[in-house]
Parts: structure tokens; C-alpha cells; sequence
């Protein structure tokens, strides 16, 4: 008869231990995706506050007005995020090829000195035309595309280039 409470005590530590074993596992789960979800909300929130518009006249001469063969752009930032000051938060698509960042220079225009591009800041973003696969020998005559992004938000800014460029 005694043999009977010693395996009831064993089957009672043994639920014991796989309960503590199920407990730790979701517990540790849970953290997993309460952590996710932070991460997802900072994103959303980060993507709801950012906001670029390009202000620059495609008809104005965005096409090798400095005689170097590039292509220079103004960019507001119209949202609430504070974006890097020299454009580097920018991700380019040329003519559908990706600029590479040491393609890209940028320089606040409107805040001297600042440490960050915030509202109503203008960029001036500067992209260099050779530096860009398939253009080597600057652009030809013809409508081109510049697609931007930053942190969700996207722009496109399209422009002609007429002989004489």
C-alpha cells in the first residue's frame, strides 16, 4: 500500500515540473510577441510622421544647371519626423537604377548648421549623373524619373532633358 502514495507523489512532482516547463515556454513566448509588437508600433509610428514633398520645378532646369552633370533636387520635409541633414536617410531610384549612397550628396538649405532635416527644412539633394549605372555619358535627351523614399513615404519627380543640356 505504500507504493501507491510514492507514485502519486511522483506523477504530482512530474505535472509539476512539466506545468513549470509550459509556463516558462509562454511566458517567454508572450514576451517574444509583446517585444514584436512594440517594434511594429515604433515602425507605423515612424512611417506615419514622415512626410517629404519635392518642391523643385521640373521645367526649371534640374538637369546640369551647376555645368557637372548632375541632377539637383529640393526636398521639404513636411512631416514630423526629424530626418538625417545630409539626405542620407533618402533611398533613389534613377531612371529604375538604384543610386548608390556616395552617388548622393545633400545639404540643408534652410536651417544653417542644423543637426537634423525637420519640418519645413528644404533639402538640397544632389545626385551625381555618372556615378549612375548606364549613364556615363550624362543623360540623354528625354523624359527620366526619380523615385524617393524614406521610411514608407514615397515621392516621384519626373523631368525632360532637351537637346542643348
Amino acid at each position: 500500500m505504500a507504493s501507491v502514495p510514492v507514485s502519486h507523489l511522483i506523477l504530482f512532482i512530474a505535472s509539476l515540473v512539466i506545468a513549470a516547463g509550459v509556463v516558462g515556454t509562454i511566458t517567454t513566448g508572450v514576451d517574444r510577441v509583446s517585444a514584436a509588437v512594440d517594434d511594429a508600433g515604433l515602425d507605423a509610428t515612424e512611417q506615419l510622421r514622415t512626410d517629404v514633398t519635392i518642391i523643385s520645378d521640373p521645367s526649371a532646369g534640374v538637369y546640369n544647371a551647376s555645368g557637372d552633370q548632375n541632377v539637383t533636387l529640393l526636398i521639404k520635409n513636411t512631416g514630423t519626423y526629424r530626418l538625417a541633414p545630409d539626405g542620407s536617410d533618402l533611398d533613389v531610384v534613377f531612371d529604375g537604377a538604384y543610386v548608390r549612397p556616395g552617388a548622393l550628396s545633400g545639404e540643408l538649405v534652410s536651417a544653417d548648421g542644423a543637426n537634423a532635416w525637420s519640418r519645413g527644412d528644404v533639402l538640397r539633394l544632389t545626385i551625381d549623373v555618372s556615378e549612375i549605372e548606364g549613364q556615363d555619358g550624362g543623360l540623354v535627351d528625354g523624359d527620366h524619373r526619380v523615385y524617393l523614399s524614406v521610411n514608407g513615404d514615397e515621392e516621384l519627380f519626373q523631368f525632360r532633358v532637351e537637346g542643348g543640356n
